[in-house]
């Protein structure tokens, strides 16, 4: 049984030797990404040389003791010779790297769609399906009434005529008769529109962010519509006075990318004008700082969701905490993974004695020959729903 601590990569069938490695797995930008150092002799074994040539775009496997995690391509090769010896440096990327790279497929407007058949309709042309989260399905859903046609008809007197002898004759005509019922099923946008030279990844995004959805990609490459795991128990707790787990705490704050209040301009589909502006208020920054931004008005209330979106966002660029532990597991013992929560204790990231649970945003595994080790980037939660946001050095 391999060991637990090891990172294997095959490729086309083959394992190759690992040098070094570093493997990206994101919670919210589509595609994780692999970056390994293989010692190279040319021309000792061909069949390496083929699998792993400039352009083969090699299909390869992530292995972490005895479990696949990421099925990935093999997009960038770089050959190098120095000092050091001869090796190749290989990027791998999930399938998803497509969607993210290539422009909008036609058609670029779409009406009474929903977003799993919009990503769908753009995915599947690349071999990558959709997919949605357990504990998504409910939150992109809505119950409404329907009108339905039960194939039966009733027949309705609708006037009369009179006939020679003065008797009346009624005139009837036959109506289908229908029914409503209840149904929940996954809600529609009422229009969505793309430019030709948008990304899909773009394109995509934009409309996931309209519904407080996240995009991420499954171990096999396909789409993953999922949501931030904000109420997720976590994964265990590191203090700083005590644990070795972590080897750094450090934090930073730009306070120059965060404003008072966003402000959403809605531009008519039709003309293209302003019909509307809607506003959400950081309640953080004291100055009057304003952000204004177009939002287009596809959707009813979108434009307040986006400047709530933006406000968010801004939010969680102004700060960065890039946390570097030792090993790869957490203290409850599984791998560390992003969507998943930890309590960090820890004054020089100002959560105080209490300590604060942080989502884990995105996860970096590191493999050599001096030990593993991972960094983890972690947000507050509420940065990723709407309403007021908690963050700890604010208290």
């Amino acid at each position: 049984m391999p060991d637990r601590d090891t990172l294997t990569v095959i490729i086309d069938n083959r394992e190759i030797i690992v040098e070094s490695a570093s493997f990206i797995r994101t919670m919210d930008t589509g595609c994780d990404a692999c970056s390994v150092i293989m010692p190279w002799e040319i021309g000792l074994d061909p069949d390496i040389d083929r699998i792993t040539r400039p352009y083969s775009y090699s299909p390869a496997k992530i292995k972490i003791g005895d479990e696949v995690i990421s099925e990935m391509v093999l997009y960038d090769v770089t050959q190098r010779t120095n000092s050091s010896g001869t090796v190749k440096e290989l990027d791998f990327f999930s399938k998803t790297a497509d969607i993210i790279d290539s422009t909008v497929i036609a058609p670029y407007e779409m009406n009474n769609v929903k977003l799993t058949d919009r990503c769908k309709q753009q995915c599947n042309p690349f071999g990558i399906n959709v997919f949605i989260g357990d504990d998504t399905l409910k939150s992109i859903s809505e119950t409404r009434k329907v009108i339905y046609d039960t194939g039966k008809t009733r027949e309705f007197v609708i006037g009369a005529t009179f006939s020679r002898t003065l008797d009346l004759k009624p005139i009837t005509q036959k109506f289908p008769i229908k029914k409503s019922k209840l149904v929940t099923d996954e809600k529609k946008f009422p229009r969505v529109k793309a430019e030709p030279t948008e990304t899909i990844w773009s394109h995509l995004s934009k409309l996931a962010a309209q519904r407080g959805l996240l995009l991420s990609c499954t171990p096999q490459g396909d789409l993953l519509i999922t949501t931030a795991n904000v109420n997720g128990k976590p994964v265990g707790t590191i203090e700083e006075s005590l644990s070795p787990l972590a080897s750094e705490f450090q934090a930073k704050f730009s306070g120059r990318d965060r404003f008072n209040t966003y402000r959403a301009i809605v531009k008519s589909s039709n003309t293209g004008r302003p019909s509307g502006i809607q506003a959400a208020k950081d309640t953080v920054v004291k100055a009057p700082r304003l952000l204004t931004f177009n939002a287009d008005d596809n959707i009813p209330g979108e434009a307040k969701s986006a400047a709530e979106w933006r406000k968010n966002k801004s939010a969680a660029d102004a700060m960065s905490i890039s946390f570097p532990v030792n090993g790869w597991y957490a203290p409850d013992g599984s791998l560390w993974k992003p969507n998943t929560t930890v309590t960090v204790i820890s004054d020089t990231i100002g959560t105080g004695k209490k300590g604060f649970t942080f989502l884990i945003t995105r996860v970096e595994l590191k493999y050599s020959s001096g030990g593993n080790s991972a960094v983890l980037e972690l947000k507050p939660p509420t940065y990723y729903k709407s309403g007021e946001m908690v963050e700890p050095w604010l208290e």
